[in-house]
Order: C-alpha cells, then structure tokens, then sequence
C-alpha cells in the first residue's frame, strides 16, 4: 500500500502591522470569566489534557492549495504597486520585493508554480479593465504581456525547468506608459542613488551577533548576502558574508576597514586565489576571486578563536550539514538519535538535495504501525537503485505494486523492525521514499486515563546540567525541539498566533429577545475594552494588556464590527442547541450564532483579511453577548473553545476561503463588573470599566492553561496570583515562556555558588531558572524553577497588583510534554494541568505553583532565603539561594549548591 508523502508546512512570516483596533464599516474549552470567589466554569468543557477526536473528513477533490493573498501579501501589494492585483489559484507561490534595475524603482514579483496555459489565458482576462499597451518577446521566446490600469504589470508564462511559471511584475500605475514618477523608497536594505547598499540590516546584524559574536564591517554593493553556514573544517557555524560586483581596488579599501585585526595567514586554494585569515572581535575568512564573469567578496566569520585554529567548543548544528556541492551527506544528530530512540540504530543516508524526517503512526484494523519517515527530493533511478544496495546486509522480504503502479520494496532488519522503501515521481519531481517503523497490536489512540498517562510522556528525568560558564548556562528557548508555535505545537492547532500581529474579529451580538441596543448597551465601550488607551477603562485594554506584556511582540489587529449582528432566532433556541459528538452531546448553541455571524458578514466584507498566517483559520473570533451573566448556564457564562459545528459532511463552513476553529464567548457585562461588601461579584455598575474577565480569556484563546485547581478541591498552588489564576497582574514568566515573548534564560549551573543580578520581571522580562536537570532540548517543556524580581508598576500596579511589596518570586513548574496519536498525526500536550487528581484529566502534580521563602511569604526580600525543596519525583532540589540586597531596582543574588 502507498503511504502518504508527509510535507513540512512552510510558515511565512507575517509583516508586523499595528494594532488597527477598526470599528469596521480552541481548542480546550475553559472555564473562564471571574475566578475570584470560587465561581464554577464552563464545566461542560473537557480539561487541558484532553482532545476529542476530530470528525473524519472525506478526501477533497484535487484543485488547487492556495486561492488568495494573504493580507499582509495585500498590503505589500498596495505599499509597493499602489493595487492588488488578481490572484491565480495555484500550487506554490512567491509574492517578493524587487528592486527593477530598468525602471529604478521596487516593485512586487508574483510568481506561481504549476499553472497551465489554460488557467494563464483565463488570467489574463480577469485583467480585461487593463490596458494591453505592449507585448514583446524576450531572448527565449517567450511573450510578455504589459497591462497598464490600477497598476502596471508585466507578465510571462513560460515553461522552465520542467514547469508552468506564471511570472509577473507588478509596478505602481505608469498613468503615461512609462516608469513611476515617484519610484517606492526601499525599507530595507537602504540603497542610495548608486544603486548600492550601505548597511547590513538589523536582522542580519543580530545573525553576526548571535553566530559570530561580532559585526563585521560593510562593503558597499549593488548584490550581498548574509546566511548562517555550518563549515565541515572547524565543525562549528559562521556567517557567511559576500558580495557581487565590488572591485579588486574596493576590496583592498575594504581589507584596510580591519586594521585592528591580526592577519594571522594567508594562503591559496585550489583556484590559485589567495585568502586572508585574520583575528579581531570576530574570526575572519575572506577572499576576494572572479566568478562566472563577476568579482565575488567571499567572508566566513566565526566566533573568535583565539588560537588562530579551530574553536575550542564547536558549535553543534541544527540543522542538515552542506557541503560546497549543496548535497546534504548526513542526518543530523538530532535524526541519529530519534532512529536511535526507536530502532537502536541508524539506517544509510542517501546523498540529496533536500530531504526530510518525520515520525508518524499509522493505524490499521487489528495494529498500527509506528516510526520514522525518511524522504528525498531529486535523486535519480540509479541513486535509488545504488541507495537500495545499501540494505543489502537486510532480509529481503520482497516486492509489490501500489495502486499507482510504483513499487516498493521491503525488508526487515536485524533488530526486528521494518523497511519500506519507493521510488516514484511526485508532482513533477522524484522522491525517495522510506518508511522504518515497527508494528503494534491494537489501536494507537493516545488515551489518557485518571492519572494522565497517555502514549508517552517526555520529561528531563536523570538528564542533568548542561555545562555552564562561570556557574551559568545561557538558555535559548528558540533551539529547543518543542518551540510554541501555535500553528503546529500542542493541541493549539489552528489557534491564534502569539506573537506579531494576528488578526482579531470582535462581533457584538444582541438578541431579539434581549435587545440591549435599546438598554444601554455601547458598542463605544466595547471599542474601549478590546481597544482603549490609557485611562478609558479602569485597568488596561485587551490591546494594551498583550501589548505590553509581551513587550511588544504580541501586536493584535484587533477589529470591532461597528454594528450589532441580531441571531436569526431568540437567545432561548440557542441556549439549549446541541449535537451528538462522537456519542457525547454537546451544547453548540454559541457555534451556531459565531456562523451565523460570518456568513452574514462575508456578504459585504472579506473575511480572509482576518487570517494573518493563510492558515485558512481566521487567527480569533470574539463574541461579545448581550447574555445576562449567569454562572449556572455555559451560555450565559464566558469562556474559550474551539469550533466543533460542521456541515453534513464534517467540513468545517467556509466564508471567503477560511473558517473559524477558536473562539471566545463572553457577555457585554463583564466589563461592568464589581463586587459587594460580602465579595459578591456584580455585573451591572456602569460606573466602572473592567476588563479582566476579556484579557483572562484572551489567553487562553493563545493557548494558555488555568493555573487555579479546576476541581475546586482544597488545594490553591498559584493563591490567586496571575492572570490566568484570578485575572490579577502580568503574566507569570513560564506564560512568557511559552508564548514565545521571553527567548532567553540563565539557568544555575555551579559547583559551589554564584552571585548575579536581576532586573524587574514586569519591566525587562529576566529570569533566571535552577533545578537537578535541565535538557536544552526540551526548552519549556519540562521541570524546573524559575526566579523572578516582582515590582508593584505597569501591569501589577494598583488593583492589579497581587503582592503587597516587592521582592523575588520563585515559581516551580513542571510542563512536560505528553504525546499522544490520532490517525497519521501525533499532537502534543503539557501533562500537569494544576488540579487534584480526583479530577478526570487531573494529575498529582501542578503545572505551576508559587514556592514560599523560609519567611513563609510569597516576596523573598533582602536577607531571606530559599527553603529547602523536592522535586516532583521526590529528589532534593540541588539549590538554594539567598536575596543579598534589593536596592536601586536591581535584586542581587547568591546561589549555592547544597
């Protein structure tokens, strides 16, 4: 049987946009609105650990991936070319800046993959409100098309390299035939008249900072490049810096710009060019040699080596090793040790040029097959054929054909486990296909019991600590292999991603039967709930909130509807809606009202504009209700789920090429929110402006966990203090952690004891963490503590606050990952969820939990020190720190190892 090829998806990085805050013209259900005074959640909503099944989807008919731009492709499109112009479904696309040396001006390059001559004539007439001024053939023969109208266009069709190109240039309107009056100024990089760059870019200085350690200078060029290499020599990662077109008098100005390195030697390569090695901030390799007709600068920049040699901790790779022939010869070690893990061994690499590896488990009727995908792109029969030759010293269990006609071929090797292996061709390119996997009795569904246990779970139990400099060890959260990426990572599939700028639909909704528009209702203060600067509301704004708390990473497009969409029926037929869910009913009530919505909005707006990743999921929903508040009745209650509502044949509705999946359901009266004298919550004080029950919410809707006991029982491991426990403060730093706001961490690594500083946590974001082990590539995802310097400002200022006085907090959290498998696709999860195990997905240990001081306070002030601590599995916690002082806004620290 032919197994399905399993792609990487390729994420595009979204061009930051500022919050628009328009008035416009999930996964785990939670749980949600106050959590102060015990209130009961949405308690029909399954708990952190637990995923249902998703409805089984019929096979789609072939057509094409990608239907439109996204918006941050639109905006391009309008920043640079003044217009949009139509797009063409396709397989694979570019839309990309380009400077047109003939015209001196940017304009954008939109090129497409696969399209045929057909589908290119059918183009060309959506451009029938164009004007065909030209057309003229190039030195291949091939047409070119120049359409002037909203914008100026130039476009091919042309075959290239085995395919279908459709290749337009898309300029800002010529209005007289010719080139732009007012050509676009680039962003980045900066070119002056000559036509020549003058600087690296900030990206590409902080790639020099973070491989090399230094910044070279900058030769001034019409054409550079700055890419991060692993060289095979020194075995460690440089940058490698070179330039086109500079002249060999500009290289010897440029050699002279390092005068205050060392050349340390020089020699020549097999080309007879000669190169230079010199020693300064940074470890230099450069050349300067004529290539194909073009002079070439050539620099390899390391880290300082010191020695004039190799460097003394070489860097380990992440990523496939190249050599100068551009074929990858080797698994990384990464690979190596997940064939490791699961076979015990390594199979045969086969040299290529793109290749990938993935686990996967298949589930048939009595077992399921469980193991590693290894695939190729563009080796030919004979490599195959060479490729297969290596398994020779493996059972040959025979030969068959799928129902594509290509064979497979299979074996069986010593230590029992399988392999598959094709060679077919796949939409125009040849694939090595292999399959090593192992084969179980029964189902491979990840079930997950009382105790939590589910298909496997991953901790840094025995793992150690990872040696350090000077006591410290420097943590990038970034090279972990579990990164929070809510478009792929845990059960956050589809949701709302957590940093740049996704896009936030907010829709009020009133019900006939309610009709708060006539009651007082403002959509003015919804504006200034999700939206409103300082002093509209009594704390901060949804907006502000994230803005601010993830020190501007998180930059939400957040538009409000200017109009209150009215549900076809009353609130009652809602309220009691359900649906059979795989044997469960379950309400739906709010799904149906959130679709509703959008097919009404879809008839006079493009929803897509609220997809920032062209995920085809709209990045959030919100709906805000006129529902009186009632905490008794999940509808009348506010809370985050995710959109199980599907047609008759399990699609999820589409409008305008995207759905909704997470969604957060909350009642207008929140925002007036107050208490009685007895701490009675009160949701009809129109003289305040609250916004805690919104911003709570929000973060689940990015994927945060409650950090209060969910089965209520007597056990309170945060008392309260977070935002995601009582909706008070900033967010804790494993929350920062894990949304990808906080990258980095010092993590204790001493024999004996180290002294260091930390700055305020609200205000700067440091941290420093300890525990018994520490696996770097586990990142977030495991056990360990972490020291925070709590301040009363910004976020925790006034009411917001919850700690009466300043000092360091330590939070323990353990966040390992769970694995669990449905069908092809294994998700992953974090296993404690801060709950009694009483609770059906509860677990004895918590997610997170405050540690008190030996002064039996939660703010470790000057002169208090650490108690002593146990680890989840009972071990001694190996460190214990004293506050040397807290002065000038600056905590020190000592730590010890016991």
């Amino acid at each position: 049987m032919k197994k399905l090829l399993l792609f990487l998806t390729v994420i595009m990085l979204s061009l930051s946009i500022l919050c628009s805050c328009d008035v416009l013209g999930g996964i785990f259900g939670d749980e949600g609105g106050s959590d102060i005074g015990g209130i009961p959640d949405k308690d029909d909503a399954p708990g952190d650990g637990e995923k249902p099944e998703e409805p089984e989807k019929p096979e789609e008919p072939e057509e094409h991936l990608y239907k439109a731009f996204t918006p941050a492709e639109k905006d391009l499109f309008i920043e640079i070319a003044g217009g949009v112009v139509p797009f063409i479904p396709n397989d694979e696309y570019y839309v990309e800046k380009y400077f047109d040396e003939i015209y001196e001006e940017y304009c954008i390059n939109y090129y497409t993959f696969g399209n045929t001559p057909e589908e290119f004539e059918e183009y060309l007439e959506l451009f029938s409100d164009y004007e065909i001024i030209e057309t003229y053939e190039d030195e291949d023969g091939d047409v070119w098309y120049c359409l002037d109208g909203e914008t100026y266009v130039e476009m091919c069709h042309y075959f290239y390299e085995g395919e279908y190109v459709l290749d337009a240039y898309v300029f800002v309107s010529l209005g007289d035939g010719g080139s732009s009056d007012t050509p676009v100024t680039p962003d980045e990089p900066t070119e002056p008249d000559d036509g020549r760059y003058t600087d690296f870019t900030d990206e590409e200085k902080a790639i020099f900072t973070e491989v090399a350690g230094g910044i070279i200078p900058f030769l001034p060029s019409s054409e550079y490049y700055v890419e991060k290499y692993f060289d095979e020599i020194y075995e460690e990662y440089c940058v490698n810096y070179y330039t086109f077109g500079n002249t060999p008098e500009e290289f010897a100005a440029y050699l002279e710009l390092f005068s205050d390195y060392e050349i340390t030697e020089t020699y020549e390569d097999e080309y007879g060019d000669l190169w230079y090695c010199l020693e300064g901030e940074t470890y230099v390799e450069m050349c300067h040699y004529f290539y194909e007709g073009e002079y070439v600068l050539d620099a390899y920049v390391f880290v300082t080596l010191g020695d004039g040699g190799g460097s003394d901790t070489p860097i380990t790779p992440d990523e496939p090793t190249k050599p100068d022939d551009s074929l990858y010869t080797d698994f990384t070690d990464k690979e190596k040790a997940l064939f490791i893990e699961y076979f015990g061994e390594v199979i045969p690499f086969i040299e290529n040029g793109e290749y990938y590896v993935e686990e996967y488990t298949l589930d048939y009727e009595d077992e399921y097959e469980k193991g590693i995908n290894f695939y190729t792109f563009g080796n030919t029969e004979a490599e195959f054929n060479a490729y297969r030759a290596m398994f020779s010293s493996y059972h040959y269990d025979g030969t068959e054909k799928d129902e594509y006609g290509d064979s497979w071929y299979y074996y069986t090797a010593e230590g029992g486990y399988y392999v598959d292996l094709s060679f077919y061709l796949s939409e125009g390119e040849y694939v090595i296909d292999v399959y090593v996997y192992e084969l179980y009795e029964g189902s491979s569904g990840g079930d997950v019991d009382g105790g939590g246990e589910s298909d496997e779970l991953i901790t840094n139990s025995g793992a150690g600590l990872p040696q350090g400099t000077d006591g410290i060890y420097d943590v990038n959260f970034k090279d972990a292999a579990n990164v929070k990426d809510v478009t792929d990572q845990g059960y956050y599939i589809d949701g709302c991603p957590t940093t740049g700028s996704p896009a936030v639909l907010v829709i009020p909704v009133d019900f006939n039967d309610i009709n708060g528009r006539d009651n007082g209702y403002s959509i003015d203060n919804i504006l200034r709930a999700f939206c409103g600067g300082a002093g509209e509301t009594d704390y901060y704004s949804v907006y502000d909130y994230y803005y601010i708390s993830s020190y501007g990473k998180l930059d939400l497009d957040i538009t409000v509807l200017d109009e209150w969409f009215v549900p076809q029926h009353d609130s009652s037929y809602y309220a009691t809606a359900t649906t059979d869910y795989f044997g469960d009913t379950v309400e739906i009530g709010d799904q149906m009202v959130m679709d509703e919505a959008l097919a009404y909005l879809a008839g006079f707006m493009d929803l897509s504009q609220f997809d920032s990743d062209g995920n085809g999921i709209i990045d959030a929903v919100v709906l805000v209700t006129t529902l009186e508040i009632d905490d008794e009745t999940n509808f009348n209650w506010a809370y985050r789920y995710w959109n199980i509502y599907t047609d008759d044949e399990g699609y999820y509705y589409e409008y305008d090429g995207v759905s909704a999946n997470d969604y957060l359901w909350a009642s207008y009266s929140f925002m007036h929110e107050s208490y009685d004298e007895l701490g009675n919550p009160i949701y009809t004080d129109t003289s305040v402006m609250n916004t805690y029950t919104y911003i709570h919410e929000f973060g689940h809707v990015l994927g945060l966990d409650d950090y209060y006991n969910t089965a209520y029982t007597d056990h309170d491991p945060m008392v309260g203090c977070d935002m995601m426990d009582s909706m008070l403060g900033d967010h804790n730093a494993y929350s920062k952690f894990n949304l990808g706001w906080i990258t980095d961490t010092r993590l204790i690594t001493t024999d004996s004891s180290v002294t260091l500083t930390l700055s305020p946590f609200t205000a700067t974001g440091d941290t420093v963490i300890f525990g018994n082990n520490f696996d770097p590539t586990l990142g977030v995802y495991q056990e360990y503590y972490i020291v925070t310097y709590y301040t009363g400002e910004g976020l925790n200022s006034g009411e917001g606050g919850y700690f009466a006085r300043d000092g360091i907090v330590v939070y323990h959290v353990n966040a390992s990952l769970f694995s669990q498998s449905y069908g092809e696709e294994i998700y992953y999860d974090v296993y404690n969820n801060n709950t009694d195990s009483t609770d059906t997905y509860g677990t004895e240990n918590d997610l997170i939990e405050l540690v008190k001081s030996s002064a039996d306070t939660y703010t470790y002030v000057e002169g208090d020190s650490l108690p002593t601590l146990t680890d989840d599995e009972g071990n001694l916690v190996c460190y214990t720190f004293t506050v040397d002082s807290i002065t000038d806004g600056v905590a020190t620290l000592t730590f010890q190892r016991i």
